[in-house]
């Protein structure tokens, strides 16, 4: 019993007329071309919404929305300590200006 086989320009043409008729790419050596990257899904819409973009997770957001829970900031409150000693050492920012005659801008002017 004897298979016929085909011929390969046969199998190529036919091939090649596949190519046209499904509009993919006829790529006859086999060449890596990145294509399957090209057709895949992508990726970046669901990355994106796998993460939630509202939520702000930082410590004073915490503690102004569950007060109850008494919660400390640390590097604030040791910055508002740092503030209180360089004020009781006289280090501290000056006061501001109640009205014009306090302004050492315009003392300083005239």
């Amino acid at each position: 019993m004897a298979v016929a086989a085909i011929a390969p320009s046969r199998l190529a043409a036919l091939t090649k007329a596949r190519c046209a008729i499904f509009k993919t790419a006829y790529n006859h050596t086999s060449a890596r071309t990145g294509a399957n990257y090209f057709r895949a899904r992508l990726r970046g819409p669901s990355m994106v919404t796998y993460y939630p973009q509202d939520i702000d997770l930082c410590m004073p957001t915490f503690a102004h929305e569950w007060p109850e829970l008494a919660l400390v900031h640390v590097a604030e409150a040791q910055r508002v300590w740092d503030v209180d000693m360089k004020r009781a050492r006289g280090k501290g920012a000056p006061a501001k200006a109640k009205d014009e005659s306090q302004s050492r801008r315009t003392q300083r002017r005239r």
